[in-house]
């Protein structure tokens, strides 16, 4: 049972009558990772990220508590918004589809960065296990990379690095790992709202196919992304997914409607 939410951060107040944008962070990084995309999406939108329990330097005891989308769940409950736009990054978008899964109804669309998302066909082997584990891996990395922008040598880095791995151990990546599975599973037959899912040819976890075979799943379901989009696509280019995330709710058309062009 999830005694405390998340507490929620705003980034932008926006203006009456404005859209309204809840922001969640991915595993192993911080609430603060939305401030480009709310600056990019501009005063025009209230933007609130939540800092919910898989951010950087957690013990992983959350996972006791409580599922991720009943983490997000508890999170919005404590919001004072009856409508908005979910946007999750890579762990925190598959805590959002399962919250839309559960039946999350103030969401008037949702954005999933980078999921990791699994065909209900596709088999899991101890090779999906270890090709999951060094995707897993490099996300860790290369998130560090972003946060320290060249803050730390090498060698310095290389250290943190280890100890990070150390400390997040097998439990923090069953977490991820577990979620993936899991998503092959989820009823989304009453997700009827737009839902964008964001990918690109240079991230190691979502997989174009895999992205593809998630719209179709979801009534509304809409893929695009740039090919040199990757894993932090929503940092590199926020702007471009701010883009995206105006195409969407806008209604001026998708860039790649997989059902549509028969994918």
């Amino acid at each position: 049972m999830i005694d405390t939410p998340p507490r929620a951060h705003v980034l932008s107040d926006g203006t009456p009558g404005g859209p309204c944008a809840v922001f969640v962070h991915g595993v192993e990084d911080s609430w603060r990772t939305w401030g480009r995309l709310a600056d990019s999406l501009g005063p025009r939108w209230r933007s609130v990220a939540l800092d919910v329990p898989w951010r950087a330097g957690n013990d992983y005891r959350w996972r006791w508590s409580g599922a991720p989308s009943d983490w997000v769940g508890a999170g919005l409950d404590a919001l004072d918004e009856s409508s908005f736009v979910l946007v999750g990054h890579s762990f925190g978008a598959n805590a959002v589809l399962g919250r839309l899964a559960g039946g999350e109804r103030r969401a008037n669309a949702a954005v999933l960065i980078s999921p990791f998302f699994r065909p209900p066909g596709a088999e899991v082997t101890w090779r999906t296990f270890d090709r999951s584990r060094a995707a897993f891996e490099r996300q860790v990395r290369d998130g560090m990379r972003m946060r320290l922008r060249g803050m730390a040598e090498e060698d310095v880095f290389e250290l943190m690095l280890t100890r990070t791995c150390e400390r997040i151990g097998p439990i923090g990546f069953l977490a991820a790992f577990e979620q993936y599975v899991a998503s092959g599973h989820l009823s989304l037959s009453c997700v009827d709202i737009p839902v964008l899912v964001l990918c690109g040819e240079n991230d190691p976890v979502t997989f174009r196919p895999h992205a593809e075979a998630l719209a179709r799943r979801l009534a509304r379901g809409i893929v695009a992304g740039e090919k040199d989009f990757d894993h932090f696509s929503h940092l590199r280019r926020a702007p471009d997914v701010a883009q995206a995330i105006e195409e969407l709710i806008g209604d001026r058309g998708p860039r790649h409607d997989v059902r549509q062009q028969g994918a």
